[in-house]
């Protein structure tokens, strides 16, 4: 195979397997159920009367603690979260807190499921005031900052990485061996070449000139 063809063959196997990737990826997301946050404790807008230790949230399906978050604050705008998140159960997720003082409450939460779906919401409930927590304006998002925010590498993006990476060996194999000659298919003969004739030089053996039947002769 002639090296354009060679390359035309990789470079065709390289899209195919790409393509076939994708589709792929595409088809896992979109088959999977719908993932989203069932319920969170405590409730939005609830009035409670004595402090809670974590804030828990009830899924629909498994959630990566890794890669969620769960962030709780206070009227200030501290976070008073007591620890990372954490599973509760095969389909639920967990966030120590440590709240100091009476006071309203925000929660703000980023899930990332199993599935490769994620739900994001916000919430307020209030602690030892005994009114319903009052809408203060917006709520900051569930991640706080870049080191919180260092997600990792997605497994399907993982997958892809890894199938691209083969992809790409098997394409520098193939380009960089050198092209094999083709053989003739028949069985290779040596010319043979005759030796050259010895050229006579000198006399006749007998040693006298032959003569020629006009020539008189001289005895």
């Amino acid at each position: 195979m002639s090296a354009g063809r060679r390359t035309l063959a990789v470079a065709t196997a390289l899209a195919s397997v790409g393509i076939a990737v994708a589709v792929g990826a595409v088809a896992r997301q979109s088959d999977a159920e719908p993932a989203r946050v069932l319920a969170v404790t405590p409730a939005d807008g609830a009035a409670l009367a004595t402090t809670p230790d974590e804030v828990t949230l009830q899924l629909s399906t498994g959630a990566d603690p890794v890669l969620s978050h769960v962030t709780v604050r206070d009227s200030a705008g501290a976070t008073v979260n007591d620890g990372r998140v954490s599973t509760d159960g095969q389909r639920g997720l967990r966030q120590p807190v440590r709240l100091a003082r009476p006071g309203d409450y925000s929660v703000a939460y980023h899930i990332t499921f199993t599935n490769g779906q994620d739900d994001t919401g916000v919430l307020r409930f209030s602690v030892g005031t005994g009114v319903a927590p009052r809408s203060t304006g917006q709520i900051p998002d569930a991640i706080t900052d870049a080191a919180d925010h260092a997600h990792g590498v997605d497994p399907v993006g993982a997958t892809l990485l890894v199938v691209d990476g083969l992809v790409l060996l098997a394409v520098l194999v193939l380009l960089l061996r050198p092209a094999r000659r083709r053989r003739p298919s028949g069985p290779s003969t040596t010319p043979t070449v005759d030796p050259p004739t010895q050229a006579r030089t000198g006399p006749p053996a007998s040693g006298r000139r032959g003569r020629t039947p006009s020539e008189p002769s001289r005895d």
